[in-house]
Order: C-alpha cells, then sequence, then structure tokens
C-alpha cells in the first residue's frame, strides 16, 4: 500500500531535491551569526528528533498519545 510513497525517498529526484536543500541552508549558514547558526543546529536537532519518533512510533505499532 505504501510502496510509492516509500520509494518516493530513495528516487533520483528526491535525492536532487534534498542537495538543493542542503546546499542552501549551508550557503546561508555560512553567512549567519554565530547565534543564529546555534539557533539553525537546534532546529535541525529538533525536527530530526521529530522524524525518528514518527518512524519509531511506526515501528512500534504504537498508537497516538492523544484522542
Amino acid at each position: 500500500m505504501y510502496a510509492r510513497w516509500i520509494g518516493t525517498y530513495g528516487a533520483d529526484e528526491f535525492g536532487s531535491v534534498v542537495r538543493a536543500a542542503l546546499d542552501a541552508t549551508n550557503e546561508i549558514a555560512a553567512d549567519v551569526a554565530d547565534a543564529e547558526r546555534a539557533a539553525m543546529r537546534r532546529h535541525f536537532r529538533t525536527t530530526s528528533r521529530y522524524e525518528w519518533m514518527f518512524w519509531d512510533m511506526g515501528y512500534r505499532c504504537e498508537r497516538w498519545p492523544v484522542e
């Protein structure tokens, strides 16, 4: 059921978009002050945790904790 959706992540087109986003982020990060760069790192870590939690929840077959 989800094969096409999951396949999106392995597609060359998706990889190109990800690389473009990483390049843009690195370009912006090179021109900001240390405090702003630290905030970017904090935001990256937070969003990475949420992404990991999303996939881990599915792997563990957990239910959404809010009714």
